[in-house]
């Protein structure tokens, strides 16, 4: 024993002997590295008292309801958010702006480039459309702005008052949806690839007249023959096949119904063509917009939903203010719709993204269960908006890439600093970890926007899925409820919100958006209703409800923190 402490006596004074300036430096450097993460431990990315009450409940409750809920941007006693604020020209800043619909969305991205009136210059937001694998096609706002003319005084010239899109996701589909805001006709947004009877009763029973289609899409005899209420009928037809003449008329409906080429009209009109659009000035309402819920499960009947534009711009204000305002769309951002623009939820987002002058990457590679890899491939989107389909899958593919111990080992850090409620950095075991993601490219992904299709049979999305997919993305993500009658979203997580629920299926919804108020309703038990955690059916009301207000058909439960799950 005595040996052994004279031994290590020795190696002590060797040691010391040899003590320096730059030993003292190294040592003092490795007990800061040890001691500074447990003196000033990371921050959460948001204060947890925000996540522990997340909505505003009203004072007092009917018999057999809950008390409202709403978003505490519009608690109890004030005003649900109706509209974008649209202010006149030369309006100061103080005063109140209106509410605007569709048209004031398009005049605002005309505005991008010229200069506000305190004398800076508004931004300029791209809008593309990606083909194919690398080529990219930049649209030109004012010729944009001519083409929306051009197609809506053409539709309304022909009689047309009710116009079917039957479009994959495409610029396109945008100008048809802004012409018909301009020149008071009534968009109808059918889903795409459908058996082609279903597009035929689709049309018939929506009292469309008119018809957007992209070319070959659908046999001209059939819905001819089907849909004998159609009088024009506007091919969308693709550069390899533009040669080809796609003018004719079946016999049967010849003297009946119209056919015509959507380049060929632009084209014949284009050096005549004026980018300035109809103004409001008579204050003319636009028509409704008429949106097709179509549920996973072809057999089942597709609900038909009419929406006012206050319905929409009311939907599309919550939407960008749902956001906290550093993680709001920008012009620095470029958003990506992965998903149709037949979900209202995905063309609100769409219209934020514009009327905030970010840049659109529209791609026809867009729906339920779409690759996003192959969606976004030849850009470089900072947020995506993807179905709950698609998110599922890429879940299973990044957890079948954990096949190593430094991915597993990797992936634990990530999970506790996600339990930390913070978003992990970007270090080398962040990078072991599989699917690499959009966000190795130039513009990196930030925010993923994906939603529960209510009554659509859409892939069931937990907490702990969504942990991994931040993760496995480098994103934060939003998770929202939707449903056909209720335009945007009814209600949509914390950005912030990193927080597991073991056992459960579905992740919650996080808070009732700006333009909604939740209330839970059980006409046989109203203790459940009444309790600290209401339970009962969800009925949605506000101006972004079809109607004004809306039984959802499935029941919910308010939980503890103030947000809202399927019960």
């Amino acid at each position: 024993m005595a040996s052994a402490l004279q031994r290590l006596d020795a190696y002590l004074a060797t040691l010391l002997s040899d003590w320096g300036l730059a030993t003292t430096v190294i040592a003092v450097a490795l007990v800061a590295l040890v001691a500074y993460p447990i003196i000033y431990p990371d921050e959460p990315d948001t204060h947890p008292l925000l996540l522990a009450r997340q909505s505003s409940a009203a004072p007092v409750r009917n018999k057999y309801e809950s008390a409202a809920y709403r978003s505490p941007e519009t608690p109890y006693g004030t005003n649900l958010k109706s509209g974008l604020n649209v202010k006149d020209a030369g309006a100061p800043r103080w005063a109140g702006g209106k509410d605007g619909d569709l048209r004031d969305v398009w005049r605002e991205v005309q505005r991008g480039g010229q200069q506000s009136e305190d004398g800076k210059e508004v931004p300029h937001g791209l809008i593309m459309t990606v083909l194919g694998r690398d080529e990219v096609v930049e649209h030109d706002v004012s010729d944009a702005s001519k083409e929306i003319g051009i197609l809506g005084r053409h539709w309304r010239g022909a009689g047309v008052t009710k116009v079917a899109v039957y479009l994959p996701n495409s610029m396109e589909y945008l100008s048809t949806i802004f012409a018909c805001a301009f020149y008071g006709l009534t968009p109808i947004l059918l889903p795409y690839n459908q058996p082609h009877t279903k597009v035929y009763d689709l049309i018939n029973s929506t009292g469309a007249d008119g018809l957007i289609c992209a070319a070959g899409n659908i046999p001209l005899d059939g819905v001819a023959k089907a849909c004998s209420n159609l009088k024009l009928l506007t091919w969308v037809v693709e550069k390899t096949s533009r040669h080809m003449d796609w003018n004719g008329v079946p016999g049967a409906a010849e003297g009946r119904l119209k056919v015509s080429v959507w380049h060929d009209v632009v084209v014949d009109n284009m050096a005549t063509a004026s980018p300035d659009l109809p103004t409001n000035d008579q204050g003319e309402t636009p028509g409704d917009l008429i949106a097709v819920w179509q549920p996973t499960d072809p057999n089942k009947a597709p609900e038909i939903v009419t929406f006012t534009h206050r319905n929409l711009v009311s939907a599309t204000a919550a939407l960008i203010s749902a956001l906290p305002l550093r993680q709001r769309l920008t012009s620095a951002d470029m958003l990506l719709p992965a998903s149709s623009f037949t979900h209202t939820y995905v063309l609100c987002q769409t219209l934020a993204a514009l009327f905030t002058h970010a840049s659109l990457a529209i791609n026809s590679v867009a729906g339920p269960g779409v690759d996003m890899d192959k969606a976004s491939r030849g850009v470089s989107p900072t947020v995506i908006v993807a179905s709950a389909e698609t998110m599922a899958a890429l879940h299973a593919q990044g957890t079948a890439g954990i096949t190593s111990a430094a991915q597993r080992l990797g992936k634990y850090t990530q999970d506790q600093a996600m339990s930390a409620r913070r978003m992990p950095t970007d270090g080398w075991l962040f990078r072991l970890l599989a699917p690499s993601t959009s966000s190795s490219k130039p513009g990196k992904l930030r925010l993923i926007l994906t939603s529960e299709r209510l009554g659509a049979e859409s892939s069931a999305l937990s907490s702990t899925m969504l942990s991994d997919l931040r993760i496995f993305t480098r994103a934060r993500i939003c998770y929202a409820l939707t449903a056909a009658a209720v335009a945007g979203a009814i209600a949509q997580t914390n950005v912030f919100d990193y927080r597991r629920n073991n056992g459960t299926k579905h992740s919650h919804f996080g808070t009732p958006l700006s333009s909604v108020e939740i209330k839970l309703v059980d006409q046989q038990n109203d203790d459940k209703v009444g309790g600290a955690l209401p339970e009962g059916e969800i009925v949605v009301s506000g101006p972004a409800v079809s109607g004004g207000e809306a039984r959802l058909g499935v029941r919910g439960r308010m939980r503890e923190d103030g947000t809202i799950a399927y019960a």
